[in-house]
């Protein structure tokens, strides 16, 4: 595992060589992303760390893995899930990141870092990254403290359980969509409210496959 000032060192190095790979100026970057070029500047020379919705949206713009970015991997359409393939009582591991920043199922918190702090041997191979999460607005099915395995995927249907970023805050909820341009956020709790949001102002990261809860280690997955 990279140390995170050598990560965010070849983060910087790896965003100029895509920004001007497409000829594109620091300007015009940061325009798209709706931040300064002095932002843009310090990203590259590694003196200021995105957030995880700076990160996404750069993967999306260069059309790179965010393990490309980070440089978890040399190829920029690896996935990190793609990183190490092992065999083992004839079933095919595969390793997936652990991310530091734990998902809210509460009322959302604000991801400081998207950097994984360990990589998990998983028996699934539609599984690309585990989170863990806080607070209790998934319960019964996802207890505090539990763990999600999630599949990089935005191919979402109704009624899937999905981790998705919403004004920068990383979120796990059931997806309904209301029409083209609405979207509907519901929690398994009814304590909470259901959440109604603009279709462009969030980001998925994946589906939900399997959850893990403490301590009997309960498993679910969506169909």
């Amino acid at each position: 595992m990279k140390k995170r000032g050598g990560m965010m060192g070849i983060f910087g190095k790896r965003l100029r060589l895509l920004r001007e790979r497409n000829n594109m100026s620091q300007r015009e970057l940061a325009e798209k992303l709706g931040l300064s070029t002095m932002a843009i500047s310090n990203y590259e020379l590694g003196k200021r760390e995105p957030d995880v919705d700076t990160i996404m949206k750069l993967a999306r713009i260069f059309n790179v893995s965010v393990a490309y970015l980070l440089g978890e991997v040399d190829d920029p359409k690896k996935q990190p899930g793609e990183v190490k393939l092992i065999i083992h009582d004839e079933k095919v591991v595969k390793y997936v990141p652990v991310f530091s920043t734990s998902i809210s199922a509460g009322n959302g918190i604000f991801p400081d870092s998207f950097y994984p702090l360990e990589y998990v041997p998983i028996t699934r191979k539609d599984v690309d990254y585990v989170f863990n999460v806080e607070g209790d607005s998934m319960e019964p099915e996802i207890k505090n403290g539990g763990r999600i395995l999630v599949k990089a995927t935005t191919d979402i249907n109704e009624g899937d359980m999905i981790v998705c970023l919403f004004h920068g805050m990383i979120y796990v909820k059931y997806y309904h969509k209301l029409d083209d341009d609405k979207i509907m956020l519901t929690s398994e709790n009814k304590e909470y409210p259901p959440m109604v949001i603009d279709r462009e102002e969030f980001i998925i990261i994946g589906k939900v496959v399997e959850i893990n809860n403490p301590p009997k280690s309960e498993k679910f997955r969506k169909r």
